[in-house]
């Protein structure tokens, strides 16, 4: 009697046969003759055993499995806004509740109830798909149509966190993250990494257009609207946001009589303030037009920009960039650049599935983005 899941060692001593033999009779079928493969298969069938792929694979020295790495940047619920309103004007957006706690479900019931609210919260544009949400579903898109597997890990930002899901696969896409040059170097030596959203390391990289992007704005901006005043809103240094940011200050530069100014860092994974953006406001003398470095930021100001009761695009002109889905959804829907996501996501794993392992043909690519017109620069926008 088997106890517990099947091997092939029980499915040999049943059928009389080598292990061998039972690996032939599932892999290499011409290799047996038809009578013992057909009593193998039966053996098998009785022992309820299924070969393991990962097995087969580990004995090529693959496992049939590409990485994910997502770092921390899933968002399980949107951050409330800090408006910087005085007391007695408009109260806060109270931080939305976390994760219900599965452990205190009754599981054994008929029918599992669900909140309505939450379910409205976790689905809400504002949350979900994001950058990393979309770059997820190309990645496994691109791997579903090579017969790949995905193992998809989060959360961990050091060296050792890596270096254990990339003990488990074949190649290894990594979103950037605030040690991500450490992690490199200790992983990309062993197996093929693509790195995305950054240039760091010895490793493919998939890259957006920042530059080409922020120029499109700046001159959107400047050539439809007569903008000549400009202020930015930017996040914590990173690549993608270091490459808007030059080339956001350099394009209003080519245009002659228009100037910038930062007016606040934000970092929204904690409570987004924007003090500056609050002040000039509240005192009138906000910028023509206020770029931001994401959408996820633009979408935050515009909550300050209502609570203060200044209307955009009357009172300011407002843009973003990545495109995400809450973008079209706010009122007014978000001037912003679109960067192809999902199509990152399937280059990355591209990247991987087509890369020899020796280290020899690491590519570094670049993709277009596009500028998405909505009324929050003061276009008309269709109903």
């Amino acid at each position: 009697m088997v106890v517990g899941r099947p091997t092939v060692y029980d499915v040999a001593e049943r059928a009389g046969v080598s292990i061998a033999t039972v690996s032939f009779a599932f892999r290499r079928p011409d290799k047996v003759r038809t009578e013992t493969r057909d009593m193998v298969l039966r053996v098998a069938r009785e022992l309820g055993y299924v070969p393991s792929g990962s097995a087969r694979n580990l004995a090529r020295g693959r496992t049939g499995v590409l990485g994910l790495h997502l770092f921390d940047l899933l968002v399980e619920s949107a951050p409330p806004v800090e408006t910087g309103l005085t007391s007695g004007a408009a109260p806060e957006r109270p931080t939305p509740p976390g994760l219900t706690d599965l452990a205190e479900l009754d599981l054994d019931v008929d029918l599992i109830a669900w909140d309505a609210d939450e379910d409205v919260r976790r689905s809400a544009p504002r949350t979900f798909p994001l950058y990393v949400d979309e770059i997820q579903r190309g990645f496994v898109l691109e791997c579903k149509r090579a017969g790949t597997a995905v193992l998809l890990s989060t959360g961990g930002l050091g060296a050792s966190e890596i270096a254990d899901t990339a003990g488990q696969v074949d190649g290894l896409a990594i979103l950037p993250g605030p040690t991500v040059t450490a992690s490199l170097g200790s992983v990309s030596s062993t197996l093929p990494v693509a790195v995305l959203s950054s240039p760091l390391g010895e490793a493919h990289h998939v890259l957006a257009d920042n530059a080409g992007g922020e120029r499109m704005l700046v001159d959107h901006f400047v050539e439809v609207h007569g903008v000549s005043t400009f202020g930015w809103i930017d996040a914590p240094a990173g690549f993608d946001t270091d490459e808007r940011r030059a080339a956001f200050f350099d394009a209003v530069a080519s245009h002659p009589g228009a100037r910038a100014e930062i007016i606040d860092t934000v970092e929204l994974e904690r409570a987004p303030a924007f003090p500056g953006l609050s002040s000039r406001a509240r005192e009138s003398t906000l910028p023509e037009a206020v770029l931001c470095a994401t959408d996820q930021i633009a979408l935050a100001a515009l909550d300050v920009l209502h609570a203060r009761g200044i209307v955009v695009p009357r009172d300011v002109r407002l843009a973003g960039f990545d495109g995400i889905q809450a973008a079209g959804m706010s009122s007014p829907p978000l001037t912003t650049v679109r960067q192809p996501m999902e199509l990152m996501g399937r280059i990355a794993a591209h990247l991987l599935l087509t890369d020899p392992g020796d280290g020899s043909a690491r590519r570094s690519v670049r993709v277009e983005v596009g500028l998405r017109v909505g009324g929050s620069c003061g276009c008309p926008v269709s109903p």
